[in-house]
């Protein structure tokens, strides 16, 4: 028994030290890790669980609570955030996901306008039967035949963003399942409406679909950034073409998960500025978001307040 209180309190001896923080810095500016669960701490019985527990909140469980729909790509729009707030989508960073390009080859056609309607991807030029990769970590949401996608697949992404694989000669992927970046989704094709063999893929995020160019470099086919910003179904890779909403005094909120709320870092913030606007602490602040007192915040970056 005594040996058992030893070991508990060996732990919170360390959990307190971990956490505290070096004296605050009136300087703002750096990155901050978005989105993190607050510790709660009920009792020394549940820290050796706390500790070992993985404490960050899934985006995708934020956007889309309990919304998986297995037959749908759009969602209901009473989902999509209110017109003013901001979002911020990273790529890299928070869960470490890589990415893999789906398939590398010529861009045919570009996201936009095309013979009178809005093409929704970008099309990429395959042969018939070519290795067909996943983007990024994720579960399959979709994976079966779809009006003029022929054989799809889509897949749901911890960040909040959805991906889609048209055109399939042969889907490898089914409902449900786990896959890493750089999986096998399928095979490449030309079903549904298609003209040649190619890969038609979507980025979208709560169903609103946006030009994936805004984050991949299709001639290196790379990462061309670590995030881009939502706001009113517009998507920016610079926050500052939101007409000016990240800049001002006033800044956007994003949704309230177990009684924190989400602030977008906006100029002239820094810690203690934000504390006060939210009657909380400094400490509290760095504890929620596991930062140092000193961290620099950068614009546009979401900050965890309890």
């Amino acid at each position: 028994m005594m040996f058992r209180y030893f070991i508990l309190a060996t732990s919170l001896f360390f959990y307190v030290n971990l956490n505290a923080q070096p004296k605050l810095s009136d300087n703002i500016v750096v990155d901050i890790p978005l989105q993190f669960t607050p510790l709660k701490i009920d009792s020394l019985l549940s820290l050796t669980e706390v500790l070992s527990a993985d404490s960050r909140i899934s985006c995708d469980e934020i956007y889309y609570k309990d919304s998986w729909n297995s037959s749908q790509i759009r969602y209901a729009q009473t989902m999509l955030p209110p017109k003013d707030d901001l979002v911020a989508i990273r790529f890299v960073g928070l869960y470490d996901s890589p990415f893999c390009p789906p398939v590398k080859g010529k861009v045919i056609s570009k996201f936009g306008r095309r013979s009178g309607r809005q093409h929704t991807g970008t099309d990429i030029k395959l042969n018939s039967g070519d290795t067909v990769r996943c983007a990024f970590d994720g579960r399959v949401r979709l994976a079966k035949r779809f009006s003029g996608y022929g054989n799809l697949v889509l897949v749901r992404h911890r960040n909040g963003l959805e991906t889609i694989y048209g055109h399939l000669k042969t889907i490898c992927v089914s409902l449900g399942d786990t896959i890493k970046a750089g999986d096998l989704i399928g095979l490449g094709g030309r079903t549904g409406r298609a003209t040649t063999d190619h890969l038609h893929f979507e980025t979208r995020f709560l169903g609103e679909p946006f030009d994936s160019n805004k984050y991949i470099d299709f001639e290196t086919f790379a990462l061309s950034t670590d995030q881009i910003y939502y706001q009113d179904r517009q998507f920016e890779v610079d926050p500052s073409n939101f007409r000016g909403k990240v800049r001002n005094s006033q800044p956007a909120l994003l949704a309230s998960v177990d009684g924190a709320t989400q602030h977008v870092i906006c100029r002239g913030d820094n810690l203690w500025t934000i504390a006060r606007k939210y009657r909380t602490s400094v400490n509290k602040l760095c504890a929620a978001n596991k930062i140092p007192r000193d961290k620099i915040l950068k614009i546009g970056t979401v900050l965890l307040v309890n």
